[in-house]
């Protein structure tokens, strides 16, 4: 492995980070504004409620654009960060496994 590889898993592994806190925002608002969005979605949080069917329904929720229906700039802008970062976060991932899948195989060849 080089040196590379060690910095961006570093920065793969501080995006987590930044997620939980995009998470917290989001959770926090529609809780407070949107409560019937919120309970619908099976009142997703980072650690109490955090079951597989409430992330993959938060999922759906960013995915789909559903915060565009709520009519709530500061959850839109919220909703189009997340969605973004979500985007990029995957891209990285997986150009990190595919980097790293190559490097195992050239230093097995």
């Amino acid at each position: 492995m080089n040196e590379n590889f060690i910095i961006e898993l570093g920065i793969l592994f501080c995006s987590i980070f930044v997620w939980f806190y995009l998470c917290h925002k989001m959770f926090k608002a529609l809780r407070l504004r949107h409560p019937d969005k919120y309970e619908s979605m099976g009142s997703p949080s980072l650690i109490m409620n955090n079951t597989l069917s409430n992330t993959i329904s938060f999922i759906k929720f960013l995915i789909k654009r559903e915060w565009q229906e709520l009519n709530d700039s500061s959850i839109t802008s919220l909703g189009k960060g997340m969605l973004t970062f979500l985007i990029i976060y995957l891209l990285f991932y997986h150009y990190l496994l595919i980097n790293f899948l190559f490097s195992i195989d050239t230093a097995a060849g």
